[in-house]
This record gives structure tokens, C-alpha cells and sequence, in this order.
């Protein structure tokens, strides 16, 4: 498979390329930062698929149309089609809403939505030329309920959420699946210098390589074995997943606000 990663420079978007490089697939990395990405891919696991030009690198900013199309066409002069791709590439802001800077806030928003909404846009010609045409959306558990410090990502999530349910029936006539994972913190450079009531009391019990297994089989998998839409990661996210859909509102946020509210 021929597969295209925004964020691709560190953390899940990076550990999954690591693993679909050693499965043999052909993976473009792409990010904002290209000194950090042309670092990562001198790692040892991208020796092989080096060699045999399976991994191309290239910078991307997800919130520019313009750039997404200059993405598509190195992919496409380089591997000849596109069978996936995982939207990957987000930002976190962390603190009460009035406490933060409104500028990060308002970047938040274009990256994690406007982000993943143009690739989406972007890719659908595309995958639907392939057999076996997939986009993989990372989301998060905080679109199971908004949660306190993290409200303005967390309400990226649901909107990536969202998106995510309407393209999954809207793309099925084009033969695209498009599903997300949601996995609850992980241990990352995104996650290492902010203060999270949540993560106080629940700790990090994920890291990067969980999320990009889940990754790797779901990219990987023919649509055809894929029956769900959303994809939790972690024994919690599950469990917080499978509690929404059978408890009463009132409880949820009872239990989000023991968990996350100060």
C-alpha cells in the first residue's frame, strides 16, 4: 500500500510509519518541521525501505489547501497512486479557556479541524482509485465528553468525531472507508509539558506505539473486514466509549467531572 501521514515528524504519526515501513508498504511522511522529519528517517527502521525508495518525505501544513495539493503530487510522481491516508497532525493546548492564549487556541481549530477536513477533501479522487481507498482519522477519547483544561481540543475532537460518521456513509459509494481511533493520553511530546487534572488522577498508560498498532492493522485491513467507525485505544478509552452509550448524560458528566475538574 502506498500511505500518506500528516504529523509524520514524531510521536504516533512517526512510530506508525515505522511500522508499515517494516511491513513493506510505501509511506510518504509528511510535516510542518522538515529538519525533524529528515532526522527521524535516518532511524534504523527506514534503512530497508530507504533502499528501496519506499519512503519519501516532504513539509506540509495541513491548514493550506496549496500545500496539500504539492503533498498529493509528490506521492503520486513517486508511488503512482494513494491507498491510504492517516490524519495524523494536531495540536494541544492546555489550561481553563480564559487563562489561555486565544491565538493558540484559535491555531488549535485550524489544525485539528481544517486540517483533517481538507484532507479528506483533498484525497477522495484519489483513494477512490484504489481498491482499497482508507482514511484513518486520529481523534481522541475527549470526543466520547467535553473535558475541562483541554475544552477547545477536546471539542476539535468531536468535530473530527463528527466528520468522521458523515464521511463514513457519505465516501462508501466511492469505496472509501473512513473510520478514527480514539485513544485517551498518550505519552508523547505532546503530552509531556502540560498540566491535566485528568491525567493527575488517571496517569498515562498509553505511549506511541500502542496508538500506531492499532494504526498499522486498521491502515492495512481490507474494507471489507472493517464493520465499526470508531476505534478506541487503551482498556479505559474502551471502557469510557462503552459507558456512553448506555448511561444517562447526567452521570457521564458526573464522572468527567471527577476525573477531569479540579
Amino acid at each position: 500500500m502506498n500511505i500518506l501521514i500528516t504529523g509524520a515528524s514524531r510521536g504516533i504519526g512517526l512510530a506508525t510509519a515505522k511500522k508499515l515501513a517494516a511491513k513493506g508498504h510505501s509511506v510518504g511522511l509528511f510535516a510542518t518541521n522538515t529538519n525533524t522529519l529528515e532526522d527521524a528517517t535516518k532511524d534504523k527502521a527506514f534503512k530497508k525501505a530507504m533502499k528501496q525508495k519506499r519512503i519519501i518525505t516532504g513539509q506540509l501544513d495541513v491548514t493550506q489547501p496549496d500545500s496539500w495539493e504539492d503533498v498529493i503530487s509528490q506521492m503520486i510522481d513517486n508511488f503512482g497512486s494513494i491507498d491510504a491516508l492517516i490524519n495524523n497532525a494536531g495540536v494541544l493546548v492546555s489550561g481553563a479557556l480564559p487563562a489561555t492564549d486565544l491565538q493558540q487556541q484559535l491555531s488549535l481549530i485550524d489544525v485539528n479541524c481544517k486540517g483533517v477536513l481538507i484532507g479528506c477533501h483533498k484525497l477522495a479522487p484519489y483513494l477512490a482509485d484504489s481498491n482499497n481507498g482508507k482514511i484513518v482519522n486520529v481523534s481522541s477519547a475527549s470526543a466520547i465528553y467535553g473535558q475541562p483544561e483541554v475544552a477547545n481540543y477536546a471539542a476539535s475532537k468531536f468535530f473530527v468525531r463528527g466528520l468522521t460518521e458523515g464521511l463514513n456513509i457519505e465516501y462508501q459509494k466511492l469505496g472509501i472507508k473512513v473510520i478514527d481511533v480514539m485513544p485517551l493520553w498518550v505519552k508523547s511530546d505532546m503530552t509531556k509539558d502540560i498540566e491535566v487534572t485528568s491525567i493527575d488522577r488517571l496517569g498515562i498508560n498509553l505511549n506511541v506505539n500502542d496508538v500506531a498498532k492499532t494504526l498499522c492493522k486498521l491502515t492495512t485491513s481490507p474494507n471489507r473486514k472493517i464493520k465499526g467507525t470508531h476505534y478506541a485505544v487503551g482498556l479505559p478509552a474502551k471502557v469510557f466509549q462503552a459507558l456512553s452509550q448506555v448511561t444517562p448524560d447526567p452521570i457521564i458528566r458526573w464522572v468527567n467531572t471527577k476525573v477531569g475538574a479540579k
